[in-house]
């Protein structure tokens, strides 16, 4: 089974649900994060726009680390991550990339449906989990 999460960019307003909710999920200390929200603005510090009044502009991007499992117990179950769980604006989808009927496979065929590019971060060498789909029509 290839499981896999799709994160919908034009969803995601940043509020590190997915992180926190991974952390109390799994029971982490409180200096280890298996997702991070990155902020796209200025650079100039978190949530922080970039542009200029009244022309500003800032997404963010959920960032899973090598560390995250997907929840292997719950999917094992057929539960969802916590991170997918409690995601308030339905920005991940997590399911069998080879079932057509899965939560991805449906979220996936959605965002293409409307025009938007799906990619995967390179994971090679890096500080990211493979098998994570990004989406956005911007």
């Amino acid at each position: 089974m290839a499981y896999q999460m799709l994160v919908d960019l034009d969803r995601c307003v940043g509020c590190w649900t997915c992180a926190m909710a991974c952390k109390v999920g799994n029971h982490l200390a409180d200096d280890e994060y298996r997702v991070e929200v990155e902020t796209h603005g200025s650079g100039k510090g978190i949530d922080r726009p970039a542009g200029v009044y009244p022309d500003l502009h800032m997404t963010w991007q959920p960032v899973y680390l090598p560390t995250c499992t997907f929840c292997a117990p719950r999917a094992a179950e057929g539960e969802k991550p916590f991170c997918v769980n409690c995601c308030p604006t339905l920005a991940l989808a997590f399911g069998n990339a080879e079932d057509a009927e899965s939560a991805f496979s449906q979220e996936k065929a959605r965002v293409e449906g409307r025009g938007a590019r799906v990619w995967e971060l390179d994971s090679a060498g890096t500080q990211t989990r493979a098998n994570v789909l990004y989406a956005t029509a911007r």
